[in-house]
């Protein structure tokens, strides 16, 4: 088996791009996705496709047909209607394949005055 195909993080299938960062149950069958997308993009509604083991997850969002857009990207939120509870299935980015974490589990806060020089 070769060592590099274990361990370290995820990574982006076929060079896909992850689109859905992070999510919230909101009730056992609700998720609340968080997902990037371009300014001048449109969102046209989410997708969700289960099995016993995993949730994968997508936005449906298309380029606006515009000659000029400023190319940034920004956070939006969307939820998603699961057939039976999350429990303790993984969810998974579909553009990506990457694990999502849940957002309680983010706490990029902790690292915003982090400083490797001093640790």
């Amino acid at each position: 088996m070769d060592p590099a195909a274990m361990g370290g993080p995820p990574r982006p299938l076929d060079e896909g791009i992850q689109e859905v960062h992070t999510y919230e149950v909101r009730v056992p069958t609700e998720l609340q996705l968080s997902y990037v997308h371009g300014t001048c993009d449109t969102t046209y509604g989410s997708r969700v496709h289960e099995t016993p083991e995993a949730v994968v997850v997508d936005v449906d969002v298309r380029d606006d047909d515009v000659e000029i857009c400023n190319a940034m990207g920004k956070i939006d939120r969307i939820g998603v209607t699961l057939r039976e509870p999350l429990g303790r299935r993984v969810v998974l980015d579909s553009s990506s394949g990457v694990p999502l974490l849940p957002q309680s589990d983010v706490h990029l806060v902790e690292f915003q005055n982090y400083d490797p020089r001093h640790s």
